[in-house]
């Protein structure tokens, strides 16, 4: 036989091409951690300025004895603040109009898809950068250990912070402390997340031990050569969310694409270069609320 149609000289000849794209679009792998359940959401309401004074109130005490018809002397009220401000955080994905005549299934929505997914990762990366403020720390460096994350307690407990407590570590920090654990003769069990437990904690979450609720996060920051991570209790850290309705008047209604309470994007058309732009845009804020409330966690790199 001769003249065979053979698909190596289609190839060849311009017949058939290599590889055909495919209309299903498979996720890279990346890390969605989630870490606002482990902060103080703190609803935004400022006129004329972008911080906000929260107040922290006094701290309750015990009633002192008092002599029978004696007169009781005024106890100062001694209150602080942590101000929350916001500020502008932004990302822009371009696309050209021969992208889209050409067939590829990533369009214009999907990159809008993506700088919605963004807010979360956004908010974490702002958590991990906080975290490193708290004053006291444990484990000045080496291998993550069992005794570090119970030296982290302890560290709490002598400031009269009460569980449960949440604590977000490198991957790295995490693999070392299962890794400990492992080696802990009669040590209480580690427990993995339920499908509950990631409902409401959030991408990150990896289990609880000891009481402690673990997150995993490689927003964790370093310097100096360590990790970074950190162990806390409620009100440590607190954030807030400028809502975008406040800026819609500026926006025209044409240019929206996307319009929650915490994220706007818009349309940027150039027509001049047949190209499409999304453009989003968020006004969080993260602080470190009180210093006693949390521990630095290191580990070595």
């Amino acid at each position: 036989m001769a003249n065979e149609i053979l698909y190596s000289d289609l190839l060849t000849n311009g017949g058939a091409v290599a590889e055909v794209l495919s209309g299903l679009v498979a996720q890279q792998l990346y890390d969605a951690s989630d870490l606002r359940s482990v902060s103080t959401f703190i609803p935004y309401n400022t006129f004329g300025s972008t911080s906000m004074a929260v107040t922290q109130d006094a701290v309750p005490g015990a009633f002192g004895s008092i002599a029978e018809a004696a007169s009781v002397a005024n106890t100062t009220y001694t209150t602080s603040e942590f101000v929350l401000a916001v500020s502008r955080y932004s990302r822009a994905y371009e696309i050209t109009d021969l992208v889209g005549i050409s067939g590829s299934p990533v369009d214009l929505g999907r990159a809008v898809k993506n700088l919605v997914d963004g807010v979360s990762l956004t908010f974490t990366d702002l958590i991990c950068a906080a975290t490193p403020g708290f004053t006291t720390q444990v484990n000045a460096g080496g291998t993550l250990a069992v005794d570090d994350i119970y030296d982290g307690q302890f560290a709490l407990n002598l400031v009269a912070n009460s569980g449960p407590y949440n604590c977000i570590l490198h991957p790295k920090q995490i693999n070392e402390f299962r890794n400990s654990l492992r080696a802990e003769a009669g040590a209480m069990q580690f427990q993995d997340p339920t499908a509950e437990m990631l409902a409401t904690k959030g991408p990150g979450f990896q289990g609880m031990w000891n009481n402690i609720a673990f997150y995993s996060s490689d927003s964790v920051t370093n310097a100096a050569g360590n990790h970074l991570g950190a162990m806390m209790s409620a009100g440590a850290l607190a954030h807030t969310m400028a809502p975008v309705a406040l800026m819609q008047g500026h926006v025209p209604s044409s240019n929206l694409i996307v319009s929650t309470p915490e994220l706007l994007v818009e349309l940027s058309r150039d027509a001049y270069g047949a190209q499409s732009a999304a453009i989003a845009h968020m006004y969080p804020g993260v602080v470190l609320a009180e210093d006693n409330r949390g521990v630095e966690i290191l580990s070595v790199v």
